[in-house]
């Protein structure tokens, strides 16, 4: 389909209000590279699958997201407000923990208005600014949420295991991984824009956010995220990531996507028709990404990442390749080796 067919069909689809948004962001895509203010990163755990699409039921112990040989659980933490145990889910905590992450590349070793690197202190002045970094409306009910959000996602604690199997028996072995060691929340009483916080991420996850995430157009997540599903941010933020050291074709089945992906979907009948929407709407803002679905799943062709390969270290740009990274797939309990950044194929993707 040719590109001016493509966003006549997505101008037709779209409802009221977006009619107009997502046929220009789209040209605006193909037409420029993103600015540096449109370089985020992100984590295919940590900034996106880990965190349910929508809040689980009550009696939900945790949620899991595997890895390689690796599992990261998520374990509601009692928001201080409600004095309930509950789960950070939707879009918010996604896009929370990507502007996180873009910030610590962004300081790099250098202490900034949103990062101190040398206590890994990151610092939300206030909800209003923190909704404008965020693109996002500044006021009501979308403040509240966001900070009702916030407050949930550093409440919370993630632990990675990793099951090794050997003669007569196997081996656990986890590491206690809490997002934060310590925190302070500012709430305003009259308006939730005006409340702020500022917290000590634990090393790991810092570590994790500086040196794993993988550079995306946040001109394209927010299209990905206007709707009511994760799913295509999702799908985006792994692709993305994938292709950074794909050199070669790696099937995927569709059990292993059903288990990555396939939260809150009730049968992976239909999950392979949401999941085949989804990829359509990341093919409208990734034209370059090259992946082909069959019977079986799908097959990752090797493809340019969704922006060029650079990021901001000490505020200039480096050459990926030239960067130092880790991958999402490392083993964190022995030393760690560079590896791709997520290996389908070690989940049993093949």
């Amino acid at each position: 389909m040719g590109m001016a067919n493509k966003r006549k069909t997505i101008e037709e689809s779209a409802g009221p209000g977006r009619s107009l948004i997502r046929p220009q962001t789209l040209a605006d895509i193909e037409r420029r590279e993103p600015d540096s203010k449109e370089i985020w990163y992100g984590h295919s755990i940590l900034t996106s699958t880990l965190f349910p699409p929508t809040q689980p039921s009550a009696d939900t112990d945790f949620v899991s997201k595997t890895n390689g040989t690796l599992e990261y659980v998520l374990e509601a933490g009692i928001d201080p407000e409600e004095r309930k145990r509950k789960f950070p889910y939707g879009k918010y905590p996604r896009l929370i923990m990507a502007w996180i992450a873009k910030q610590i590349r962004t300081a790099g070793k250098m202490k900034t208005e949103y990062v101190d690197p040398q206590t890994r202190t990151i610092t939300i002045p206030s909800i209003w600014q923190m909704c404008n970094e965020l693109g996002l409306q500044r006021g009501g009910k979308t403040a509240d949420k966001i900070q009702e959000q916030l407050r949930l996602l550093l409440s919370s604690h993630i632990t990675i295991r990793k099951t090794t199997g050997f003669s007569g028996g196997k081996m656990h072995d986890m590491i206690s991984l809490p997002i934060v060691e310590a925190v302070r929340f500012k709430e305003s009483d009259t308006n939730a824009a005006f409340s702020g916080s500022a917290f000590v991420l634990t090393k790991e996850v810092y570590e994790r956010l500086a040196r794993e995430s993988a550079p995306f157009d946040t001109r394209a997540s927010s299209l990905l995220l206007s709707g009511r599903s994760v799913l295509p941010y999702d799908t985006y933020v792994w692709l993305t990531g994938s292709m950074r050291n794909l050199r070669h074709d790696l099937p995927v089945t569709w059990d292993w996507l059903y288990e990555r992906f396939g939260d809150s979907i009730s049968s992976k009948q239909n999950f392979h028709a949401k999941f085949r929407k989804a990829l359509a709407k990341v093919r409208d803002v990734y034209p370059s990404v090259h992946v082909s679905v069959d019977e079986k799943g799908v097959t990752l062709h090797p493809s340019p990442t969704a922006i060029a390969a650079r990021h901001l270290i000490d505020g200039e740009y480096v050459d990926e390749a030239i960067a130092q990274d880790v991958p999402d797939a490392v083993d964190p309990v022995s030393n760690p080796t560079p590896n791709q950044y997520d290996s389908p194929s070690e989940n049993g993707g093949k």
